[in-house]
């Protein structure tokens, strides 16, 4: 493997290539993508002892990286904290240093960064460009993946929520080409029928956007943009919160996308709702 200078190259290789790594180093790289800044602050030790692996595993995840030592592995995640492509946690972002700094940042706080801003209209404008946009969730993911087919359909009819109708995902996307493109979201524990789909898709060229928890989610070696969404919640199920609003935004920015005959008609379709009585009250926001 080329040794990497950059910690951008550096992380999205490992993302690419983890899964393929045995497993005691496919264990540190996941810790390694989802703690990015304690790989900075903490001894090689301490790393292991919190990767729950051997000190030489540390070092042997250096060397496979294309490192001649761990010390020159770990120099590239010292010159500047990383904050590109949803790949990093931020030193105040992550769980253990916001209990260190008994901070209680919002989990909607990873939208006001610049970089995720430009990623959210670099995903709607692959969106737009598609000829079938597929959104695929299941489990709890499912109802925000329906709900967000549902109001972006009133935009353009091209978006299609999966699974649906009792078919699998690769059923549907087996129709699918170079020209669509399937946004995925799957979150701890990571479910299998969400990883094979991507595979599937990538397969036979339909471009990816990944969301996730974890930017060492399976799906996002394969993902063309890769967010990275918090899901912590006091309850036992993942939080949705935040993943609901990144769709909500992305339909702001849909809407800015179409045309004026594009919002004319939008406007028709809801104007005839109010006409046939389907609204209790007369409303001038769609419902």
């Amino acid at each position: 493997m080329v040794k990497m200078n950059e910690l951008n190259d550096l992380l999205t290789e490992i993302q690419s290539v983890g899964e393929n790594f045995p497993p005691e180093l496919q264990k540190v790289a996941r810790f390694v993508l989802e703690n990015t800044d304690l790989v900075v602050y903490s001894s090689i030790r301490e790393l292991a002892t919190m990767a729950r692996v051997k000190h030489s595993t540390m070092v042997r995840f250096a060397k496979a990286n294309g490192f001649s030592t761990y010390s020159e592995f770990r120099s590239v995640f010292r010159p500047k904290r990383y904050s590109g492509n949803g790949v990093s946690l931020s030193l105040s972002s992550s769980p253990e240093n916001r209990m260190m700094q008994g901070q209680n940042s919002s989990d909607l706080e990873v939208f006001n960064t610049p970089e995720m801003n430009q990623m959210i209209k670099d995903a709607t404008k692959i969106m737009m460009r598609a000829k079938t946009c597929f959104v695929l969730g299941v489990g709890v993911a499912n109802a925000v993946a329906r709900n967000f087919s549902y109001l972006a359909r009133m935009i353009a009819p091209k978006f299609v929520s999966l699974p649906s109708d009792g078919d699998l995902p690769i059923d549907v996307l087996g129709r699918g080409t170079n020209k669509d493109v399937l946004v995925a979201m799957t979150f701890k524990p990571f479910r299998h029928e969400v990883i094979e789909a991507v595979k599937f898709a990538e397969s036979i060229g339909i471009p990816i956007i990944a969301i996730s928890d974890s930017p060492a989610c399976p799906i996002m070696a394969r993902a063309e943009i890769k967010f990275v969404i918090p899901s912590e919640s006091p309850h036992f199920f993942p939080s949705m919160v935040p993943t609901t609003a990144l769709f909500e935004i992305i339909l702001g920015y849909l809407m800015t996308e179409i045309g004026d005959e594009e919002l004319l008609n939008l406007r028709q379709f809801h104007n005839r709702r109010h006409s046939f009585g389907i609204y209790v009250e007369a409303a001038d926001e769609p419902e």
